[in-house]
């Protein structure tokens, strides 16, 4: 089979559609190296994995991606021959003379318009109903999410495909001692600490959590915080000017971007995770977290309470209160730590690329044969 792929969520610094994309294609190429892929993209695309190295890159063009997406890449696929294109990030061109596959990770752009930056509402709240329905087949992330395309984008049932992410392969307790050390050290972590992984942006609820921490500390809890991203949009300074207002600038640590090599070790180092997000069509934080065997707090909304289960301490996220009370009971009852921390480890093991990697492949099939999972 011949695929086509828009490579386009590789570029620069991923994030969740990034590492998605990236992970997904290692695991069809490590199961079907027989297929040929063509990676599409309007940027060169550099640092990929070893197995994405082989693949053949197709139409750098330096202009817009979405002009490019709309206006030159169906020239493209059409010269290009590919049997089946999957565009994996919310999007694909209106016009495509293949059957085409696109992951819609959630609805977020019609649910809550004000997470997202007015280029991004221009650009794909328009068009996504469109490009969903012209699709062969739809995947999302989450079953929660799959309800709210079907209501929001009028979507039949039969066409919206629920395959699930998982944590990486080699996301697992850091045990050695000596390899703690040295990764404490090096970001000068503090011996206890809740952690943050995520990116910094406004539907990831880091006002509330910040607040949550004062108000800890007035409670005489020690507690600190650790956040872990790259910067998303509308900063403005605003998360700065918050952790100055209530005095925390020596408790709130902002480490930024993090390879991801180091990630599984500062999960393992932390004394829990708080991942109080608004609203997720997945939310990989928190299950990168149980892998990890960190306890997890997170919200009991959109998709966070499906993907964890009763793995996770689960709290209202509108709710500055519980997100206390939460923080604080997980900080105080080491018991609870423990019990959550083997939960989890069991349920990030109900997971795996190589599923997502199965269940994406019998997509591509059945769309090819016309025909629905």
């Amino acid at each position: 089979m011949r695929i086509g792929f828009d490579g386009t969520p590789l570029l620069g610094q991923r994030s969740g559609v990034g590492h998605y994309t990236g992970r997904l294609l290692t695991h069809l190429v490590q199961q079907h190296p027989e297929w040929e892929y063509l990676l599409f993209s309007n940027h060169p695309l550099a640092s990929l994995e070893a197995e994405l190295a082989q693949m053949r890159l197709v139409a750098r063009q330096f202009i817009s991606r979405f002009v490019w997406m709309q206006l030159m890449l169906p020239r493209i696929i059409r010269q290009a021959k590919p049997q089946l294109c999957h565009f994996p990030n919310n999007t694909a061109p209106l016009r495509a003379s293949c059957p085409t596959v696109i992951t819609i990770h959630d609805a977020s752009l019609f649910l809550h318009s004000t997470y997202h930056p007015m280029s991004r509402l221009l650009a794909l709240r328009l068009l996504l109903p469109h490009v969903a329905r012209r699709a062969t087949a739809v995947i999302t992330v989450s079953h929660h999410a799959r309800l709210d395309l079907m209501r929001i984008l009028k979507l039949p049932a039969e066409k919206i495909h629920v395959i699930h992410e998982a944590a990486p392969d080699n996301f697992q307790p850091l045990e050695d001692r000596v390899q703690r050390e040295k990764l404490r050290q090096h970001y000068r972590l503090p011996d206890k600490f809740i952690l943050f992984v995520g990116t910094i942006e406004p539907r990831k609820n880091l006002t509330r959590l910040i607040r949550a921490v004062a108000s800890l500390r007035r409670r005489g809890c020690g507690a600190r915080l650790v956040l872990v991203g790259p910067n998303g949009w509308l900063l403005n300074g605003s998360l700065q000017k918050e952790i100055e207002n209530l005095g925390l600038q020596d408790v709130v640590q902002n480490l930024g971007y993090v390879p991801q090599e180091d990630l599984p070790g500062i999960y393992s180092l932390a004394t829990l995770f708080a991942f109080p997000s608004l609203y997720e069509g997945f939310g990989l934080p928190p299950l990168e977290a149980m892998a990890c065997g960190t306890p997890v707090l997170t919200s009991r909304n959109s998709a966070m309470a499906e993907i964890c289960g009763d793995a996770a301490y689960l709290v209202n996220p509108q709710d500055e209160a519980a997100i206390t009370d939460g923080l604080a009971t997980l900080l105080q009852d080491a018991d609870l730590r423990a019990h959550l921390r083997q939960a989890g480890l069991a349920r990030a093991k109900q997971y795996s690329w190589q599923q997502t990697a199965r269940e994406t492949a019998a997509v591509y099939q059945q769309a090819l044969n016309g025909s629905h999972p």
